[in-house]
């Protein structure tokens, strides 16, 4: 890389813009509203002085030759063009040469096949933080926030091409083959938790259809969560791609540990337990104690005509499921001696019968003396976090493609796999590059 004189390109610049802003601010008095002002000129300055020195060591790192090998051939230097690029400083202008053979028409552009920046115009720095940050906003949200705060003035489309390209990249590489192999647990975990749940998104064409997020957990010997994986996966037949990327993140956690307990834990949705009935027949399962308490509320209502005997019963029951040895037992056999005293009501029928088909799988005493989880809370904070928070805006509605490129992102980050998808990502556009 060439560097002759870019430093003092930058110097110059940052020194001349410099003492012209101090000559101003120095007429003005020294408060807190004052260094404000002092603060976006700083900034400004330096960004400048930056796109300065990019187009500099741009210029110095283009061909000046007059004739090239390109590809075997000679290409003849035919003209000087000016280049659009965006970076995180900006958007610089370049002039760069452009050759040609005399075989072909078409232009060759050496800096250009240098950079191997997006579309010839997004530098990776700048696409890096365009993802990053439409993982968590929408588009216009960002190109607000950029011309508020940002030097770079990116375009809502330019937004939009970069998330769709690194979204899709990321959907269709082997990076999370690569990451299982390198990822570690942590030498405290002695629990593995695995969480499945739906949550509704708009389609453009199919209306509302069913997202889904999956977790998997990390616990130590105290109960506390150490790490979370998380998935997110727009509406699919079957769910068969989150199966498939939550078995392999399950696998690759129980190669590397011996884990004491595996739980699964998920609402009473019957296809869930099915899944898991299936998959992993050995784990304890746990259907979440907050759903179970939903449902117990809901008992409560039906069984007293009076709010407050409901209420007390249910908060009595709610605590003796929760808390005290087979609960669950205990709880049912209440609830049909009530309903012996109140007559036949399909909706106490159905209630009753929602208890009695996760019996099994609400020992909550049991699973609190060994420090277990017992709510979903994780996966369903997840289908708020990961996806409601994104992609259930108000007036939104999705393609499965956009939606998943989105998700895809949004998920490395909560599951702090950022920094090396992206080293993942440049060694995959520079074989060269190192980590």
């Amino acid at each position: 890389m060439r560097i002759n004189h870019v430093s003092n390109v930058v110097l110059a610049r940052i020194k001349h813009d410099l003492i012209e802003q101090l000559s101003e601010i120095k007429k003005d008095d020294f408060h807190g509203a004052s260094v404000q002002i002092v603060e976006r000129k700083f900034i400004e300055t330096f960004g400048k002085a930056g796109t300065i020195g990019i187009s500099e060591l741009f210029s110095q790192n283009d061909e000046d030759r007059n004739i090239i090998l390109h590809n075997g051939q000679k290409h003849y230097l035919k003209f000087k063009s000016i280049g659009k690029y965006l970076t995180l400083l900006g958007e610089i202008r370049v002039k760069r040469g452009i050759y040609q053979s005399n075989i072909s028409n078409k232009s060759f552009c050496p800096l250009d096949a240098r950079l191997r920046f997006i579309n010839d115009y997004i530098s990776f720095g700048s696409a890096e933080y365009i993802a990053y940050s439409t993982a968590l906003m929408t588009p216009d949200e960002f190109v607000k926030h950029c011309n508020k705060w940002a030097l770079m003035k990116p375009s809502p489309s330019t937004v939009k091409r970069v998330t769709n390209y690194v979204g899709h990249f990321l959907e269709t590489s082997d990076f999370f083959d690569i990451i299982h192999a390198d990822e570690s647990v942590p030498y405290e975990a002695v629990t593995l938790a695995i969480s499945i749940d739906s949550t509704s998104v708009l389609l453009k064409k199919e209306g509302w259809r069913h997202a889904t997020a999956a977790t998997v957990s990390t616990y130590d010997i105290d109960g506390n969560r150490l790490h979370t994986v998380y998935i997110g996966r727009m509406p699919e037949t079957g769910k068969k791609k989150i199966k498939e990327l939550l078995e392999k993140e399950v696998e690759a956690k129980l190669s590397q540990q011996n884990f004491k307990q595996i739980v699964c834990i998920a609402d009473g949705a019957r296809e869930n337990w099915l899944y898991f009935r299936k998959k992993y027949p050995q784990a304890i399962h746990i259907t979440d104690f907050f759903h179970v308490a939903e449902h117990l509320s809901k008992l409560s209502e039906l069984l007293f005509k009076e709010p407050s005997e409901s209420k007390a019963w249910f908060e009595k029951y709610k605590t003796i499921l929760k808390n005290e040895p087979h609960g669950a037992s205990k709880v049912i056999r209440a609830s049909r001696y009530r309903r012996s005293l109140v007559g036949k009501d399909p909706e106490i029928e159905k209630e009753i019968k929602y208890l009695q088909q996760n019996r099994k799988r609400m020992n909550y005493f049991e699973y609190q003396q060994n420090n277990l989880p017992i709510g979903s809370g994780v996966v369903e904070a997840a289908c708020k976090n990961l996806i409601g928070a994104r992609l259930k805006k108000a007036g939104m509605s999705w393609s499965n493609e956009g939606g998943q490129n989105v998700l895809n992102l949004r998920a490395l980050i909560l599951s702090n796999r950022w920094e090396r998808f992206w080293n993942y990502f440049l060694r995959s556009h520079f074989p060269e590059y190192g980590t």
